[in-house]
């Protein structure tokens, strides 16, 4: 009989440092990676809150060495091309949720968005207040002076982990996509944007399924007995009801949270044994290795391209890539899009992304976590 989603079981071990959310010492080991040649950690569950992550957590440094590498990485990968189409999803993912925010009479003035990318999502999101402005914060230089040219955002560097004092209290939104499986302290973050935010605001964010995320790791640990590799700096692994009962422990209420897209499950993640399914094993064998070592054997993504260690790739391919070669005109120059028929951006925009089916996150299937909150007023 096949259980959804499958049991992720691991040895008892004390933990290097307390758990980020309940402050748990024990823990399950259920895998361990290797992020880039930088680190190597642990993956643990807790037994308490069942939160993932990794024990030891990445440093800021660590955590921006890698981030870079990986931003360099995905550039070149990707190409122009997939990247003004990328630009493009998100816009339109950004109209449909400015059009769901204005059914719910949710009006925002001033936006945060954390981690922004592209910054089309928040594009998106003016198209439907234009009045409304945007602030994004991410630790890459160059994604926000990306965001500062092609949007004129207002920028922040810096990592959500650190509560910047003049911002308290500033913004009606937040806008947290796909970023909170990265940040090293989740409590800490969602304590920082409850002060962020004006009484009464709203967080939005999406963040993979834990289960179905951290699958592929514990996969390899299982079923090769070796480390897994981490490029793209994964390090939270959420349980739906445990990160429910953390955002109300932190001063957050619900409006919208679900799960969807539940190809992913139906194909195997989280519950099938499959080799085909598991993430890459490390070529560093769970050794921490000095980036500035000449006798590095460097890392192998996914997709077979070579890569050296974190800091190599970066001296050595950091010329080899630009920003993105359209202008936003060029980018959102499409038929459907037009300030004076908003109604076919949304209808073209839903008939793209709409999502059929949402599940509760409790469940723990399906691929991705949608969540909207609003914090309490005391």
């Amino acid at each position: 009989m096949i259980r959804l989603p499958a049991r992720i079981e691991g040895k008892p071990v004390k933990r290097e440092e307390p758990c980020r959310v309940c402050g748990a010492t024990s823990a399950e080991q259920i895998g361990t990676v290797d992020y880039w040649d930088i680190k190597t950690s642990r993956l643990v569950k807790c037994p308490l809150c069942r939160h993932i992550q990794l024990d030891p957590m990445l440093t800021d440094d660590e955590t921006s060495r890698g981030c870079f590498a990986y931003y360099i990485e995905e550039l070149l990968r990707t190409g122009h091309e997939e990247m003004a189409k990328n630009c493009v999803r998100n816009f339109r993912r950004g109209v449909l949720f400015g059009f769901s925010l204005k059914k719910k009479n949710i009006l925002p003035g001033q936006v945060l968005e954390l981690g922004p990318g592209s910054g089309y999502f928040s594009a998106g999101l003016q198209f439907v207040f234009p009045q409304c402005l945007v602030t994004v914060m991410d630790v890459n230089p160059e994604v926000l002076r990306s965001n500062r040219e092609h949007h004129q955002y207002k920028t922040i560097q810096g990592l959500p982990d650190n509560f910047i004092e003049e911002y308290q209290g500033k913004f009606d939104l937040v806008i947290a996509r796909d970023i909170i499986e990265h940040v090293t302290n989740i409590s800490t973050v969602l304590t920082n944007i409850n002060l962020y935010l004006k009484p009464g605001g709203h967080l939005h964010f999406i963040t993979p399924n834990g289960h179905e995320d951290v699958w592929k790791h514990y996969l390899t640990a299982i079923l090769k007995g070796q480390p897994s590799l981490l490029l793209i700096n994964h390090v939270n692994y959420y349980d739906g009801k445990g990160l429910r009962d953390l955002l109300y422990m932190k001063g957050f209420t619900p409006v919208d949270y679900y799960t969807y897209t539940i190809k992913t499950t139906l194909r195997g993640s989280g519950w099938k044994k499959s080799s085909k399914l598991m993430n890459p094993v490390s070529g560093n064998g769970g050794m921490n290795l000095n980036i500035s070592d000449p006798n590095s054997t460097g890392l192998k993504q996914q997709a077979g391209t070579f890569l050296n260690s974190a800091g190599e790739y970066i001296n050595n391919k950091t010329r080899e890539f630009s920003n993105i070669g359209f202008s936003k005109e060029e980018i959102l120059n499409h038929w459907y899009i037009s300030h004076k028929a908003t109604w076919i951006t949304y209808l073209y925009s839903r008939f793209q992304h709409g999502v059929i089916i949402r599940l509760r996150p409790e469940l723990n299937v399906g691929h991705e976590i949608y969540g909207l909150f609003k914090t309490v007023v005391h």
